[in-house]
């Protein structure tokens, strides 16, 4: 059982054939785009259009949730329509979105409306787009594929962010417009460019049912994935408060730019390593990951905080993945409900982290010592791993209690 080298997998994405590779390359593209203007919106709406920052953070809330419970919903939507038909829609909603930034710099409610349309346009982009990778290739190549997918998607939030934080707040209208291009750009590649993919869609529809949402929904990927970002959005939604309060921003940069690295170079090479991984044991792997991590948080110092964020990056880059991979096998004919299946989870368990964590970074903060948090979080991350691990163990990833273990499919190489 081992790993891949850098060497092997270039040579692997060089063999996919170029429709993969394009989706690939849109993948870095598109991320890159929204997140010149994503990390700014509470700058936007607050300092530009005086909105208080209450109602932004509700609406910023709101938005990210809908964003990821909303998935299920395009990954219905991808079934019905076909994959290609529902990114190239998806892509012209955040074209209008974007576009809706750019004329609306002096309106609040145009910016509002901006924000929900985007999130919309995601919700039908993002199902379809991972369905249609793993669509087209056998199940034996998805972990490299979709952990090189991932690597695209982190390097354009990466970059994204870092060149617009040099440019938005001085050329709000020349940022916003050049997104809008990016995506109306993207969105006519797609369409002029893009095959529809193999299989068909009626298919699925007429094998739907009752067992396809168990599968989805009632077993172990779905559990694990809300309880892997319950556990994991503490370190995403309280570091930069709990390091800005005693260090520089710079540290707290420094410390997203690791984490971010650490998951882009690290993750390929590992990915057929974590594909062949047992569940409970990239459990047992993940979970003491994290709360290594948040121990590390905990203690003072500029090494902690680096430390901490090398340890958490670990369990994020195997768990997401593993997760990913086995919900997939749940319902192996409908690659876009399984995707929509695990964005409607890591929704619920990022809000049901922000609700339990705000309480107890407040507990921490009464008590003189907000370090105690990440204590909190550590003792978190043990009791659910061990819950984690029961689940997992029950019963082989994909079969539901009295359904049988779906079979999979044979590929089918007719058009759609």
């Amino acid at each position: 059982m081992s790993g891949i080298r850098r060497s092997e997998l270039w040579a692997d994405m060089a063999r996919l054939p170029w429709t993969l590779r394009f989706l690939l390359v849109t993948s870095f593209v598109m991320p890159l785009g929204s997140f010149m203007v994503l990390p700014f919106l509470a700058i936007l709406l607050h300092d530009r259009l005086g909105m208080a920052m209450g109602p932004v953070g509700l609406l910023l809330g709101v938005t990210s949730f809908l964003q990821f419970a909303g998935a299920l919903g395009g990954g219905l939507v991808a079934e019905r329509v076909g994959y290609k038909r529902s990114m190239v829609t998806g892509l012209a909603v955040r074209t209008a979105g974007f576009t809706l930034f750019a004329v609306g710099l002096d309106s609040p409610a145009l910016a509002v409306t901006a924000v929900l349309v985007t999130a919309l346009g995601d919700t039908l982009y993002s199902p379809a787009n991972k369905a249609y990778l793993v669509s087209e290739v056998p199940e034996e190549h998805r972990p490299v594929l979709l952990s090189v997918n991932n690597s695209a998607l982190s390097s354009g939030m990466a970059l994204g962010t870092l060149v617009s934080g040099l440019l938005i707040s001085r050329m709000p209208l020349l940022v916003f417009s050049v997104v809008a291009v990016m995506f109306a750009t993207m969105t006519l590649a797609h369409l002029v460019l893009l095959p529809a993919p193999h299989g068909t869609t009626a298919s699925v529809r007429v094998r739907a049912g009752r067992g396809d949402w168990a599968r989805a929904f009632l077993t172990a990927p779905a559990l694990v994935a809300l309880a892997t970002a319950y556990v994991y959005w503490y370190f995403q939604n309280y570091l930069g408060v709990f390091v800005t309060a005693t260090h520089s921003t710079v540290l707290y940069s420094t410390a997203l730019v690791l984490n971010c690295v650490l998951v882009v170079i690290g993750q390929p090479p590992a990915a057929r390593l974590i594909g062949r991984l047992g569940y409970s044991r990239a459990v047992l792997v993940a979970f003491p990951a994290l709360a290594l991590g948040f121990l590390a948080l905990a203690r003072p110092g500029v090494a902690f905080v680096l430390l901490g964020t090398v340890a958490i990056s670990v369990g994020e880059g195997v768990l997401f993945l593993k997760n990913d991979l086995e919900a997939l096998k749940t319902v192996p004919d409908r690659p876009a409900l399984a995707i929509g299946s695990q964005r409607l989870a890591l929704g619920g368990g990022s809000l049901l982290s922000g609700i339990v964590g705000g309480q107890l970074y407040a507990v921490g903060q009464s008590a003189g010592s907000p370090a105690q948090f990440w204590l909190y979080a550590a003792g978190q991350a043990v009791v659910v791993g061990v819950l984690v691990v029961a689940v997992t163990r029950r019963r082989p990833a994909g079969q539901p209690p009295h359904l049988p273990e779906p079979a999979l499919p044979t590929p089918s190489r007719s058009p759609s």
